[in-house]
């Protein structure tokens, strides 16, 4: 038997048999346009998780309390989460000893790693087996903490590429992106897969779902990827390495 995913709440309150293959061409007609998305979908199928748990090695500081619209990147994503309508939200927050994250809002629980020094490939794994117990049929949305342009906009027109049992990945000029993107929760067991054979790339998984029809590619424009450019290193930070952390 899996053992559950470990998880820690924080201090605020706030409010399968395989995987079906299917096959739709993404009209790049529908770019520019910013659909509704079905309220039952976000609200009980959908699941959204923050990854934020990684070392933040290049930056030299916890990428989660870099701050973006006034407050740290890590609530800002929280609140894209929320206002895009998803209700049921969590952070994969690494392993145990982690550095404190910024103090979320009550009733989203920190998710942690069950594979040590696995890279993103663990948190995303921790989100899907977190979001499989709560719907395995459904799908989870996965953001990373460092991506400080991300708009409600482009998740909501990331939302509307997913189909029963395939989930959908942007990628420009060839490239995935993998940390931006939406999987099928029956995935989980195939990221475990990977990881207990220390395969940890999440490129390789996400590849592996092209592949095999569970997941489908939406073909970013240049003015779309802009959403997906990140803060890797104190020069693509704005305030670059003046502000401390806490």
């Amino acid at each position: 038997m899996t053992p559950p995913i470990p998880f820690i709440r924080s201090r605020w309150a706030q409010p399968p048999p395989g995987i079906r293959k299917v096959t739709r061409i993404l009209d790049p007609e529908t770019l520019g346009q910013v659909p509704q998305v079905d309220e039952q979908l976000t609200g009980r199928e959908l699941t959204g998780v923050v990854l934020a748990g990684g070392r933040s090695l290049r930056m030299g500081r916890d990428k989660a309390w870099l701050e973006s619209d006034a407050q740290p990147l890590l609530l800002r994503q929280i609140g894209l989460l929320e206002q895009a309508g998803l209700k049921r939200i969590a952070v994969a927050a690494g392993p145990e000893n982690r550095p404190p994250l910024p103090t979320t809002p009550a009733g989203i629980p920190l998710l942690r790693d069950r594979f040590p020094d696995s890279g993103p490939l663990a948190g995303v794994e921790a989100g899907l087996g977190w979001a499989h117990a709560c719907s395995p049929n459904g799908w989870t949305l996965l953001v990373a903490v460092d991506l400080p342009e991300l708009s409600v906009e482009w998740l909501r027109r990331l939302v509307v590429q997913i189909a029963p049992g395939t989930g959908c990945v942007p990628s420009h000029q060839g490239r995935l992106e993998p940390l931006a993107a939406i999987y099928p929760n029956q995935a989980w067991a195939i990221a475990r897969e990977h990881l207990e054979m220390q395969k940890a790339s999440v490129q390789e998984f996400c590849r592996r779902g092209l592949e095999s029809g569970w997941m489908n590619r939406w073909e970013q424009n240049a003015q779309d990827q802009r959403a997906l450019l990140n803060w890797n290193t104190p020069s693509d930070w704005p305030g670059g390495r003046s502000n401390p952390v806490p």
